[in-house]
Order: structure tokens, then C-alpha cells, then sequence
């Protein structure tokens, strides 16, 4: 049966305000709810008034409605599947397809918000700090879904190393799930109701508060980009990346990110406006000083050597090395024609 059907025979023999009063209230009409204060000012009555009025109208709905039945035993039957509870902005997506529902998905909403109000046998966990609002069939399944979320958040607060670098996620959502006898999809349906797990851009799944998972400083989005590309990124190109990615509706600047570049010791300077990581082995320096790391490390080195080991890590011309290594304070020229520090020489 279609909804606007059942909806209309719930509404079918109130009085007039009755009627007005649900429509308004639950957004019947345009997905818009009206507040009761709203409606008490309408009416010109008071908004506890309107709240009897809403109430003794689904009393006389709820005696008289079959029609709706049947819709209600198949979101029952979805919720079943689901483990018994789903989140209700997710839950509402799937059921207006269900339903094949031509209603805009508010106006859809409204009217499956307001049926639940009239059956009564499908309940709703409101938003709260830590949860999204969710529908569930009974105490235990609410019960079941809250347990697995902060099994999970326990579990994955001392593991960040495991989940976001080493990809052990899975293992460790298994070790939550295994004393609840969930299967995975269940348990993942479980984890969108809580506001305590997200995952980034790059499909990384963890708490979060992690910065990997929900970056918010401009730091820690360039931080998350440079790891993933594992490239090193002129400062406006990252900011591009940055931009595409969408961690969040804040534009970045290319001066932002220069400027949280330059300051922080998680980023390497490798070439005019380029930056790296500093996790990824890259040391900071002057192009003198990384040549003198290197002839320290490897030994006397002839000049092309010592050219393509420094443009390996650094986004250096070939000339500009050669021109460092003619640093006569530093460096020395060998008789077999290889360069060492003078320190060494």
C-alpha cells in the first residue's frame, strides 16, 4: 500500500484542527516540522493545549488504522535483518526505496516518523552527545548495539599504530564482535549509530578523535595527505589535495598551509616549496648540510654520486648540488677525484 495512502486514512474523520495540528507538527505536508509553541500561537492556545490535541488525535488514529500495518511488519522485518536497530537516517534512505516511495526523502521521512508515532511498536533512541538517533525493536537489541560500541572504543583506544599504520582493524573489530556472536555487517551497522568511530577520506576506519580519522587542524590534513600520497608536495599543490578530499566544508589556503608547514616538525623542507615527512627518513637541511650527511654517512664520494643521492631525497637540480660541493669550507677534493669533508680529509 502506498504511504501517502495509509496517511491518508490516518488523517480521514479527525476534526479539523485535529488534522491541521498533525500535519503541521509532523511535517506531513513539506517535511517541516512545526515546534508546539509554534502551533500554540497559530491556534492561539497553549503549547501544552497543542499537546493534548496531538495526543488524542493518534489515540483515535491508532483505534481505527489497519492500513498501515502491512508497512510497519516490513520495517519490523528490515530491522530484523539489521540486528534489530538501525541508524533512523539510514533506516528512512533504505525504506523509501523499499517503498519506492516518489515523496522528497523529508516529506517521506515525516510521514514513516509519524506512522512509528501511531503503531508505537518500533522504537526511537534520540540523538544524543555520543549516538545518532536510531529506531530499534526491543530493549535487548538496544542493549546489544550500545555493549558492541564501547567494547570496540575501548579496544581500539590504545591501538591507533595497529589500526591506521599496520591495517588490523578487522582483527580487532572481531575481537569486539566475538562475545556478542554478531556477524560483521551487523556489527558495522551497530558502529554507524555511534558518533564515536569515523572514517577519513582515504577509507581508514577508526575513533574519531583520532586527527588521522578527523582532521581538523590544518596540520594534520596536510600530515594525512603527505602519508598517503607517500610523494612530496609543493605547498600549493597539497593545498588543492587538501581541498579535494573534503575532510570538511573549510576551504584551505595556500598560505594556511605554508605557514603550518614551515612550523611544524612533522614536515620537511625537500625542494623550493616542496615538503615531505619527516617520518619517512628525510632529515631538514640546507642542501651543503645534506650533502655533508651523506659523505659522513657513505664516505668519500665522486661529484655525480653525490648529485644523485641528494636529488633522491630532495627535489634539488643537479647543478645546484654540484655548485654546493664546490663549498671549499666544507668540502675537499680527493686525488682520485671524489669529495670528502674537510673534517675527514
Amino acid at each position: 500500500m502506498e504511504i501517502e495512502k495509509v496517511i491518508a486514512e490516518a488523517l480521514s474523520g479527525l476534526e479539523p484542527r485535529q488534522r491541521n495540528v498533525l500535519e503541521k507538527r509532523f511535517g506531513l505536508k513539506n517535511g517541516k516540522e512545526t515546534t508546539l509553541a509554534e502551533l500554540g500561537e497559530a491556534h492561539e492556545v497553549t503549547r501544552e493545549r497543542i499537546r493534548q490535541i496531538e495526543t488524542g488525535a493518534i489515540k483515535e488514529i491508532r483505534e481505527k488504522i489497519g492500513g498501515g500495518r502491512g508497512i510497519f511488519d516490513a520495517v519490523r522485518d528490515y530491522l530484523k535483518n539489521y540486528g534489530g536497530a538501525r541508524r533512523e537516517d539510514l533506516l528512512l534512505g533504505d525504506l523509501r526505496s523499499l517503498f519506492a516511495s516518489a515523496s522528497p526523502f523529508g516529506v517521506f521521512s515525516a510521514q514513516m516518523k509519524f506512522l512509528r508515532e501511531v503503531f508505537g511498536d518500533v522504537r526511537l533512541f534520540p540523538e544524543n552527545e555520543g549516538l545518532r538517533s536510531f529506531w530499534y525493536l526491543n530493549e535487548e537489541n538496544k542493549k546489544t548495539a550500545i555493549k558492541l560500541i564501547g567494547d570496540l572504543a575501548r579496544i581500539l583506544a590504545s591501538k591507533k599504530e595497529e589500526v591506521i599504520t599496520h591495517k588490523k582493524f578487522d582483527s580487532l573489530f572481531g575481537k569486539a564482535l566475538a562475545p556478542h556472536a554478531l556477524k560483521d555487517f551487523i556489527g558495522l551497522n551497530f558502529l554507524s549509530i555511534s558518533k564515536k568511530f569515523n572514517s577519513n577520506p582515504f577509507g581508514d576506519f577508526g575513533l574519531s578523535e583520532w586527527p588521522e580519522i578527523t582532521p581538523k587542524r590544518i596540520g594534520d590534513k596536510a600530515y594525512l595527505v603527505l602519508k598517503k600520497t607517500a610523494q612530496p608536495m609543493h605547498f600549493r599543490e597539497l593545498t588543492k589535495a587538501i581541498n579535494l578530499a573534503k575532510f570538511d566544508r573549510r576551504t584551505a589556503y595556500p598560505q594556511t598551509v605554508h605557514n603550518e608547514l614551515i612550523k611544524d616538525s612533522r614536515f620537511v623542507l625537500v625542494g623550493r616549496g616542496s615538503y615531505s615527512l619527516r617520518e619517512f627518513g628525510l632529515l631538514p637541511g640546507t642542501v651543503k648540510e645534506i650533502i655533508a650527511r651523506f659523505i659522513k654517512k657513505r664516505g668519500p664520494m665522486n661529484s655525480e654520486d653525490v648529485a644523485a643521492v641528494v636529488c633522491s631525497e630532495r627535489l634539488f637540480k643537479k647543478n645546484t648540488v654540484l655548485l654546493n660541493l664546490q663549498n671549499k669550507k666544507l668540502f675537499k677534493r680527493l686525488d682520485d677525484g671524489r669529495y670528502s669533508l674537510i673534517r675527514d680529509a
